[in-house]
C-alpha cells in the first residue's frame, strides 16, 4: 500500500547546497518577497545564494509575481513551499513571532514601484505587503530592492515612499541604474547587503587595511615585471571585514578581477606606491588590523629605460630588492594587528611553517597565512586555496576551500585570537 508520508523521510535536494559557501546564516530564516517585476526571474538565484550562506529561505509571492515566476520553481529552489496567499494559518502573524520566534529578516527583491508605495502607505493587499507590514510592525529587519523603469523609480512619489520607509528603519539596496532602468545589482553584491544586516559587528570602530593583487615594476615606459596574483583573496577579505563593521581600506594593484562597487578600492601600480599608500592608511588609526595579502614585487630594475625599447634590441636588466612593507607596519603602528602572507613553491609542510615563522619573527607579525603555490588549486588566480594559519603561540591550522571561505576564517580567527579578549 502506498505510504502518503513516504517522501517526508527524504531531504529536499536543495539541502545539498546549504552552507556550501559559509555557515554565517546557519539557523537564520529569511523571507523572500517576490513581486510582479520581470526581474523576478532572478529570485531563484537570489534564494539559492542565501541558502549557500546557510539560510533557510521562505518564498512569499504576490499574485502579480506568480505571473513572472512559478510557485513550483521557487519550491524547487528553496525546498520550502511558497506562500502565495494568507490562509487560516495566519502566516503574517506567525512569522512575526507572536506565538514563536520571529523570522530574522524579510527581503523584498524584486520590489516594484507599486509595492514600495503600498508599503509606505500601509496598504496590505498582497501576501508580500501583508507579511512585510506585519514584520515591520514587529521590528523584524526588512530590506527592499526597488526595480523598474528609471522614470518610475525616480518619480517623486516613489522617492518619497523610499524616504518614509527608511525613516521607519527599512534598509534599501541600491539598484543599478542603466539603459533607462533600475536593475538588480550583481547577485553577490545583493547577498552582501543581506549578510551585512545579519552579521555581528565584531570590528566596529576598527580600521582594517588590506593589500591585494600584484605590483608592477617597469623596465621601460611600456614593459614591466609582475606576477599572476588576481587580488581575489584581498577582495573577499575586504568584504568580510566590512560585514563585521570595520572601516576598510583596500589597496589594490593592477588586477582584472571585478571589484564590488561598495568596496571603493585604492588603486596603485608599483611596489613603492602600494607601500606609501598602505602606510598612509595605517596611520589613520591607532590600532588598525593590517592584512598584507598582496603579492608585492620582491625586485625591481635598477633603472627604467626611457620610451619603448625596440624589439630588435638586446639588453640586460639588473634587478635590485624592493623595500619590504611588512617590515615597516609595526614600526609605524605598534598597536596594530599584523597578518602577513608567505607564499612558497614546492616545499614541505614543515619547511613552509618554518619560513612563515621566520617572516613573523622578522616583521613582528601576529599571524602568517602560508601556502605552497605549486599545489593544484592553491596558486595565483584560482578560486580556491590551501593555506596554513601560523600563530605566535605555536598553533598551526590548515584551511582549504573557496577563497571566500578562507577569508571568512581569517577574519574570524583575527577576532577570536586578537580582539575579543582585549575589548
Amino acid at each position: 500500500m502506498y505510504d502518503s508520508n513516504f517522501l517526508d523521510d527524504f531531504r529536499h535536494p536543495s539541502t545539498k547546497i546549504l552552507g556550501s559557501k559559509t555557515r554565517r546564516l546557519e539557523g537564520k530564516r529569511v523571507v523572500l518577497g517576490i513581486t510582479g517585476s520581470v526581474a523576478a526571474f532572478l529570485a531563484p538565484q537570489i534564494a539559492r545564494e542565501l541558502i549557500r550562506e546557510g539560510a533557510t529561505v521562505i518564498p512569499v509571492i504576490s499574485e502579480a509575481g506568480l505571473t513572472m515566476v512559478g510557485k513550483d520553481l521557487m519550491w524547487w529552489a528553496t525546498g520550502v513551499e511558497p506562500i502565495t496567499k494568507v490562509t487560516g494559518k495566519l502566516e503574517h502573524i506567525s512569522m512575526a513571532g507572536v506565538m514563536n520566534k520571529p523570522v530574522d529578516l524579510m527581503l523584498v527583491a524584486p520590489c516594484t514601484t507599486n509595492t514600495v508605495a503600498k508599503l509606505a502607505a500601509g496598504i496590505a493587499d498582497t501576501p508580500v505587503t501583508l507579511i512585510a507590514s506585519s514584520l515591520m510592525g514587529k521590528g523584524v529587519k526588512t530590506q527592499v530592492l526597488v526595480v523598474g523603469h528609471e522614470d518610475l523609480f525616480r518619480s517623486p512619489a516613489v522617492q518619497e515612499a523610499i524616504e518614509k520607509l527608511e525613516e521607519r528603519g527599512v534598509s534599501f539596496i541600491r539598484p543599478v541604474v542603466e539603459e533607462g532602468k533600475a536593475k538588480v545589482p550583481p547577485i553577490d553584491e545583493l547577498v552582501h547587503h543581506v549578510l551585512y544586516q545579519l552579521t555581528p559587528k565584531y570590528f566596529e570602530g576598527r580600521r582594517v587595511v588590506i593589500t591585494g593583487g600584484p605590483t608592477k615594476e617597469f623596465i621601460d615606459n611600456v614593459r614591466f615585471v609582475t606576477n599572476g596574483a588576481s587580488g581575489k583573496s584581498a577582495i573577499y577579505l575586504a568584504q568580510e571585514a566590512m560585514l563585521h563593521g570595520a572601516e576598510v581600506s583596500l589597496v589594490l594593484g593592477d588586477i582584472q578581477t571585478p571589484v564590488p562597487s561598495f568596496l571603493s578600492p585604492i588603486r596603485v601600480k608599483s611596489t613603492n606606491e602600494m607601500r606609501d599608500t598602505t602606510l598612509r592608511e595605517i596611520e589613520k588609526a591607532d590600532n588598525p588590523v593590517v592584512i598584507l595579502s598582496a603579492a608585492m614585487a620582491d625586485f625591481r630594475p635598477d633603472k627604467v629605460r626611457k620610451g619603448k625599447t625596440k624589439s630588435t634590441d638586446s639588453f640586460s636588466i639588473k634587478l635590485i630588492p624592493t623595500e619590504k612593507l611588512s617590515d615597516e607596519v609595526k614600526k609605524r603602528r605598534k598597536g596594530s594587528i599584523l597578518v602577513v602572507y608567505k607564499a612558497e613553491w614546492g616545499v614541505t609542510r614543515e619547511e613552509l611553517i618554518r619560513r612563515a615563522r621566520e617572516k613573523m619573527e622578522k616583521t613582528d607579525a601576529d599571524m602568517a597565512v602560508a601556502n605552497d603555490l605549486s599545489v593544484e588549486g592553491a596558486g595565483f588566480g584560482t578560486d580556491t586555496n590551501k593555506v596554513l594559519f601560523v600563530r605566535r603561540d605555536g598553533k598551526v591550522r590548515e584551511v582549504t576551500g573557496l577563497k571566500s571561505k578562507i577569508a571568512y576564517e581569517i577574519v574570524t580567527e583575527i577576532y577570536r585570537k586578537f580582539i575579543r579578549n582585549n575589548k
